[in-house]
C-alpha cells in the first residue's frame, strides 16, 4: 500500500474535527489488524481485475493475498463491473473518457506534505468521477460530505484540472460487503471553497497542534483512542447520571444516555484492550493482575483423530447441511437462485433501537400490530 501521509485522505475526518490528533498520533505506531489486511488484499484485488478490463499492464495478485476467498472474488468482480457501468454511460456524451486505476494524488497546496492515492477516476464531459471501494463490513460509509472523497477529488483537480474542463465532482463509494453504493456531487468551485475555508485552516492547526480536542465518531481510528482524556472526559459525563434527581430519569435523560451508550462502551472496550496489551508487556496496573481465561478443549490433529475413532468402530463424522453463505458460495449465485431460491426465507430482525438518521424502516411494535390487526 506504500507510504501513509500524517495528514492523509483516510484520516481526514479526525484531524479536520480534532486538529491536534495530528500531532498527537504522529510518533504513535501504526496498529496493524486483520481487517487491514484483509482491506489492502481486497484493493489489490480490484486493483487487477480492472486493469484487467481496460487492458492494463497488470499481474494477478491471488497467490500472495492472505485472505483470498470467493466473497473476496465477488466483491472485487462486482467493483469492476460498477466502474465499467460508469465507464459505459461516459461514453454516451464524451467520445473519449479518461480512466486512472490507483492514482497517486497530492493536495500540498492546501494540506503541507498532504498526499494519498485514489482507487479510481474518471474524467468524461466536465465531470470527475472519484470511485472509492470499502471491503469493510463494520460500518456504512456515506460519500455525502465525506472528506477523505473530497480530498480525492481535490488531488485529482490538482492534476488534471488544467488539462480538462472539469466544472462538476461526483463522488462514490462501493461497499459490497454493506450492499451501499452511495454518491455525493458537488460543484468544482463548491469543492474548492470547502478546500480554502475548511481543510487548509484544520491543516494549519494540525501542523501547530492547535485547536480544541474534539470527540465523535472520528475517534473510532485514532491510534490515541484507549487514553485520549477528552474522550474519557464525554464518555465519563454518563456517570454523573448515577445521582440525577429526581431518583427516576426522565424519557429525555433516557434518550440522552441513548445517544450516547454506543460511544461509552467502545470506549470501555479500547481502554479494557489496552491496559490487557501493556499489563501482558509487563506493565504493573495498580489493583490487577494478568491472569489465564476460560479455554476449550481442542484436538491436536483431526485427521488422526477420526482415523483412530473409525479403527475402533465409531463414527467420528455428523451430517450437517452447509450454511446459506457456504451452500451458495458452492453452488453460486446464480444456481443457488435457480434451485434453492423458494427454500429460503428472511425472517423478520430482532428489533433494535437506533438513531432517528439510520436508513432502516421503522418497525411497527406490538402493540401497533394489534390495533391495525383488530380494525
Amino acid at each position: 500500500m506504500g507510504a501513509h501521509s500524517e495528514k492523509g485522505p483516510s484520516s481526514s475526518e479526525r484531524w479536520i474535527h480534532c486538529t491536534p490528533s495530528a500531532k498527537l498520533c504522529a510518533d504513535m505506531p501504526d496498529q496493524s489488524s486483520s481487517f487491514a489486511q484483509e482491506g489492502t488484499d481486497a484493493h489489490s484485488l480490484c486493483e487487477h481485475l480492472l486493469k484487467q478490463a481496460l487492458g492494463l499492464p497488470t499481474e494477478d495478485p491471488i497467490e500472495n493475498l492472505s485472505y483470498y476467498n470467493a466473497e473476496m472474488q465477488e466483491c472485487a468482480e462486482g467493483y469492476r463491473d460498477y466502474v465499467l457501468e460508469l465507464l459505459s454511460e461516459a461514453k454516451k456524451t464524451c467520445n473519449d473518457p479518461v480512466v486512472m486505476v490507483e492514482q497517486h494524488i497530492e493536495y500540498e497546496r492546501f494540506v503541507k506534505g498532504g498526499f494519498g492515492t485514489a482507487d479510481c477516476l474518471i474524467i468524461a464531459d466536465g465531470t470527475l468521477n472519484v470511485v472509492d471501494f470499502k471491503y469493510g463490513m463494520g460500518v456504512e460509509v456515506s460519500a455525502v460530505g465525506n472528506t477523505q472523497m473530497r480530498i480525492y477529488a481535490l488531488g485529482a483537480l490538482e492534476i488534471f484540472d488544467a488539462l480538462y474542463d472539469i466544472d462538476k465532482v461526483q463522488m462514490t463509494i462501493y461497499q459490497p460487503r454493506k450492499q451501499n453504493i452511495s454518491v455525493d456531487e458537488i460543484s468544482r468551485d463548491e469543492l474548492y471553497d470547502w478546500a480554502e475555508n475548511v481543510l487548509k485552516p484544520a491543516a494549519i492547526k494540525a501542523d501547530e497542534g492547535t485547536g480544541e480536542f474534539v470527540t465523535g465518531d472520528w475517534c473510532r481510528f485514532c491510534k490515541a483512542k484507549h487514553i485520549c482524556r477528552e474522550r474519557a472526559k464525554k464518555n465519563l459525563e454518563l456517570a454523573s447520571y448515577e445521582f440525577a434527581s429526581p431518583p427516576l430519569l426522565s424519557d429525555e435523560e433516557v434518550a440522552d444516555i441513548l445517544d450516547k451508550v454506543d460511544n461509552l462502551i467502545s470506549w470501555a472496550n479500547d481502554v479494557k484492550e489496552f491496559a490487557l496489551q501493556e499489563a501482558i508487556d509487563g506493565k504493573q496496573w495498580p489493583g490487577f493482575k494478568v491472569v489465564e481465561g476460560r479455554s476449550i478443549r481442542k484436538y491436536v490433529n483431526e485427521t488422526e483423530v477420526a482415523k483412530r475413532v473409525l479403527a475402533a468402530g465409531f463414527e467420528p463424522y455428523e451430517q450437517k447441511l452447509l450454511n446459506i453463505t457456504e451452500m451458495q458460495k458452492q453452488l453460486g449465485k446464480k444456481k443457488f437462485e435457480e434451485i434453492l431460491g423458494e427454500w429460503v426465507v428472511k425472517p423478520q430482525g430482532k428489533p433494535v433501537l437506533v438513531r432517528e438518521d439510520d436508513k432502516r424502516p421503522t418497525l411497527n411494535n406490538a402493540k401497533t400490530d394489534f390495533r391495525m390487526e383488530e380494525n
